[in-house]
């Protein structure tokens, strides 16, 4: 059960289980929350799968105390899975995010789903220290991994001065605070050119002043097609920007990920969401004060060399952050044996 079909489920779940489904040994079924409008659909939804494990992902609709009823009356374990803290969600996400996660009746639901769960499980250490402060009874776990890399990485570095910036419209704050940057970089480097990929915007200001040398590129209807975009722009340099607060310093090194596997030499923000990755990979995490000179330096670098080291990046990635990983870390979690 889960908030919606979007790429938290496509990289928590779908991914890890994709070779155990082929298989036969696991059967997943997906269910959003707009398809249950009463508690009376979710007794017959349950009654009719008759699911040996039951994972609420985010989930804060309705029927959550016939979820855990249902649990615990058939004696099958509940997985209560979040890769955000959704009990306070910040104004600077949104006013439409903020009243949603922000509703009480939401907010009762998932308390419900972590109280009644036989285990909690999330995606970074720094979530399982903040979700301690909520004192919910059943053990609570992080995994080592969130993001796989892509089994089929790509290996090409582009030879194009070009670097952008990939996020949603949520995430305005995070490039707006590098946007002096970009522009000293595009000023610096007059072949340079910048784009946006997703439901970001490109700053107004940024097309009047640069022209035909930004581009916005627009969002992708899945994860798929939104990885398959991501190769395809064939950017050199992707840029991972984090306004540093207590909600963001709990997300995951996703982007870090999806760039090195398209590809793509990542410039990182400081804090604990790339602190881990940047010790294995070996990369830098850049104060504010020096991205310039940072992307500067990656656009301009030779390419043998900037080769190297983006195949050094992508052969650690490989090593600690692969799907094969991620399954084994997945399934232990379902079958409660952590």
């Amino acid at each position: 059960m889960a908030d919606g079909a979007g790429a938290t489920q496509r990289i928590s779940f779908d991914l890890p289980l994709m070779s155990r489904r082929r298989t036969g040994e696991v059967a997943l079924a997906l269910f959003e929350e707009s398809v249950i409008s009463t508690p009376q659909d979710m007794r017959a939804l349950l009654s009719s799968l008759q699911p040996t494990v039951l994972v609420a992902s985010r989930y804060g609709g309705v029927g959550s105390k016939e979820v855990v009823a249902y649990c615990h009356d058939s004696g099958i374990p509940l997985v209560s899975h979040f890769d955000d803290d959704l009990f306070e969600v910040p104004i600077s996400l949104g006013k439409a995010k903020y009243d949603r996660y922000h509703d009480p009746v939401r907010l009762q639901s998932m308390r419900a789903l972590c109280e009644g769960a036989s285990l909690i499980y999330l995606s970074t250490e720094e979530l399982k220290r903040r979700f301690e402060r909520y004192e919910f009874k059943p053990e609570t776990i992080a995994g080592e991994i969130y993001c796989p890399a892509s089994n089929d990485i790509k290996r090409e570095l582009s030879d194009k001065l070009l670097f952008g910036y990939m996020g949603t419209a949520g995430h305005t704050e995070d490039l707006a605070q590098v946007l002096p940057s970009i522009e000293q970089v595009l000023d610096r480097l007059p072949e340079a050119r910048f784009e946006t990929f997703g439901s970001i915007k490109m700053p107004p200001e940024m097309i009047r002043k640069y022209g035909s040398r930004v581009r916005a590129v627009p969002p992708t209807a899945d994860y798929n097609g939104f990885l398959g975009r991501m190769r395809e722009l064939d950017w050199k340099v992707g840029l991972a920007p984090l306004v540093r607060n207590p909600f963001n310093d709990c997300k995951a090194n996703t982007k870090f990920i999806e760039y090195a596997s398209s590809g793509v030499l990542p410039v990182l923000s400081t804090g604990p969401v790339y602190a881990r990755i940047c010790d294995i990979t070996g990369l830098p995490q850049n104060e504010i004060s020096t991205w310039s000179e940072r992307i500067t330096e990656l656009l301009s670098m030779p390419h043998s060399e900037a080769a190297s080291l983006l195949q050094n990046v992508q052969d650690k990635i490989a090593e600690f952050y692969s799907l094969a990983r991620l399954e084994e870390q997945v399934v232990k979690v379902l079958r409660l044996h952590v």
